[in-house]
């Protein structure tokens, strides 16, 4: 009788011991860092465009309405970054953008009807912007993997843009001019993952903004207009795609 007291109060002692296991899925075992502290990171990526706009070229599509296209298209962009990791996952970040278009239309002839006609000549447009971006991005691996993680980049961008619409008449240029000053607050997710021990491929996109921008305009150096506005938005934002390719100094 009394061996059987014992096994019972034994067994009542274990019920409170297991009912308070700790329940886990096995995530605790695994890898927790991405890119450890102390690290340097750094990317360049570079784009050139050009094209040559003619009839010879193709737009066989478009050629009942437009004709006689002749022109050139050209684009230029660069743009270095730069992350020092203070702690595992965490990066002080920074980023600079330069990118560079010009469109030269020689000429040009629109025919929406056999009235109604327009023809363009000699109609240029140019643009150059920069931008400057600092702020931090914290890493988190994916199911602890050392090879797929997902971020979060939140920054302070600033950028100037200038660009000018014109005309050439007797050597002179006729046209209006822009400028354009903006401040933003973003915050932009991502995923990327290595192709090799210290080099990764990465795709952010744009989710909140709090933009400043204040713009002035003047055509042909008399007329002059200003203006500027705040606003944000919260929704993902493909135009703000950005794609990148980073290398790594443990």
């Amino acid at each position: 009788m009394k061996k059987w007291l014992i096994l019972l109060l034994a067994a009542c002692l274990a019920l409170p011991g297991q009912a308070q296991e700790k329940f886990t899925r096995g995530f605790a075992g695994k890898n927790k860092i991405f890119i450890p502290k102390g690290s340097f990171g750094g990317g360049l990526s570079i784009s050139w465009r050009k094209y040559t706009l003619g009839e010879d070229d193709g737009f066989t599509v478009l050629s009942k309405y437009i004709g006689d296209i002749k022109g050139g298209y050209n684009t230029f962009g660069v743009t270095p970054s730069f992350e020092y990791f203070l702690a595992d996952n965490l990066s002080l970040m920074a980023r600079f953008e330069y990118s560079w278009l010009g469109v030269d239309l020689d000429n040009a002839s629109l025919h929406l009807s056999e009235d109604l006609g327009l023809d363009i000549t000699g109609e240029h447009y140019k643009r150059q912007s920069y931008a400057l971006a600092a702020g931090v991005r914290y890493y988190l691996p994916f199911m602890g993997s050392k090879v797929f993680g997902f971020f979060v980049e939140g920054a302070v961008n600033g950028g100037y843009v200038q660009s000018m619409l014109y005309e050439l008449e007797d050597g002179l240029k006729h046209g209006t001019y822009n400028s354009n000053w903006k401040v933003a607050l973003r915050v932009d997710p991502g995923i990327c993952f290595f192709v090799q021990e210290n080099v990764d491929f990465e795709v952010s996109v744009g989710l909140l903004d709090l933009t400043y921008q204040f713009n002035k305009q003047s055509e042909n150096q008399v007329k002059t207009s200003s203006g500027s506005g705040l606003g944000t938005g919260f929704n993902i934002n493909l135009l703000a795609l950005r794609f990148g390719v980073h290398f790594y100094l443990w």
